[in-house]
């Protein structure tokens, strides 16, 4: 065997060797990853919209469903989805009329499409830990129809069989193609001036 067709055979070993290990290490990995559901019922998302004038409105939207994978008492991966059909309004719940025209307002084509995109969902991509309970949040949020990055400054508390975290994420809606009253795509809007942010405080709790 000449020196070059050694090298080559020694190099496709080596190769072989640590592609088989890291297999390996993948499968154990995997086998003490312990998973954690989202408990739907005890997790809340809530929203706060704002226009030009200061003049915010509140409210929440469910959970649906998702789960936090951890390995060695850290978070590596998780997901969850909400139910966007459910979003309601708090701060008008003396007005009635107003609260429906609201809620009706936000779950139609011309914020959330709720009919045609009824979930949104959030995939945690990385997540950097800067103290036991202090850790950014980096993953990818789709909602009607739209995918983009967020990174975001997350407590989290770990327990025997329960996790529970909270985050307040500042998000530009026009990321996501909703258009409706901002000064980016429509001029002279005056009071109907609608801020690009709004905010989500997330509330989760997942027990194994």
């Amino acid at each position: 065997m000449n020196s070059k067709l050694l090298v080559m055979t020694c190099a496709a070993l080596a190769l072989s060797a640590n592609t088989a290990l890291a297999k390996k290490m993948d499968k154990a990995e995997k086998a003490a990853t312990e998973i954690y559901k989202i408990d739907a019922q005890a997790s809340t998302v809530e929203w706060i919209g704002s226009k030009a004038t200061g003049a915010q409105h509140n409210g929440t939207i469910a959970i649906k469903e998702g789960q936090l994978e951890v390995l060695n008492n850290e978070i590596k991966s998780g997901q969850f989805s909400t139910q966007m059909d459910t979003l309601t309004n708090k701060d008008l719940e003396g007005s009635p009329e107003y609260k429906t025209k609201l809620e009706t307002h936000l779950k139609s084509e011309d914020f959330f499409h709720v009919t045609k995109y009824p979930e949104a969902n959030f995939k945690i991509k990385s997540i950097k830990k800067k103290s036991d309970t202090e850790i950014t949040v980096k993953g990818d949020l789709t909602m009607i129809g739209k995918t983009q990055m967020i990174e975001f400054p997350a407590t989290v508390k770990m327990e025997a069989n329960q996790i529970t975290g909270t985050a307040d994420i500042k998000l530009d809606r026009t990321k996501w193609n909703l258009k409706y009253g901002s000064g980016k795509f429509f001029k002279n809007l005056g009071d109907k001036l609608i801020s690009d942010e709004f905010s989500l405080k997330l509330n989760l709790v997942a027990k194994k």
